[in-house]
C-alpha cells in the first residue's frame, strides 16, 4: 500500500498535468504486470476452485473463449470490399498515450 500512497503523493505533487498522468500511467502498468504475476502464481499454486487469504479470497476458474478471424473468413467468402463497408461501422475516439 505504501507504494500507491508514495506514487499518488509524486503525482499529485506535480504541477503539469502530463507529468502527473506519466507517473500515474508507469504505475498502472507496474501494478498491472504484478497482478498478473500472483494471478498466474496463484492458478499455478492452487489450482482451480475458491481460495482465501488472511482477508480476502479468490475464485480461480478454467475459462474457455473462442475467437473468429473474421479478416480471413470473409476473404475465403469471397466478400467484396463494397459488402465489407455496408456492414461495417466506424467511430473516433481521442487517444492519450503517456511517453517518458
Amino acid at each position: 500500500m505504501n507504494a500507491i500512497t508514495t506514487a499518488e503523493s509524486l503525482a499529485l505533487s506535480l504541477a503539469n498535468p502530463i507529468d502527473t498522468l506519466a507517473v500515474l500511467d508507469r504505475q498502472v502498468k507496474d501494478l498491472t504486470a504484478k497482478c498478473k504475476e500472483l494471478k498466474d502464481q496463484i492458478a499455478n499454486e492452487l489450482g482451480e476452485g475458491n481460495h482465501r487469504g488472511e482477508q480476502y479470497g479468490v475464485t480461480v476458474s478454467l475459462v474457455n473463449t473462442t475467437t473468429v478471424d473474421y479478416k480471413a473468413l470473409l476473404a475465403e467468402l469471397g466478400a467484396t470490399p463494397e459488402q465489407i463497408a455496408k456492414y461495417t461501422t466506424k467511430g473516433a475516439s481521442i487517444r492519450v498515450s503517456p511517453k517518458a
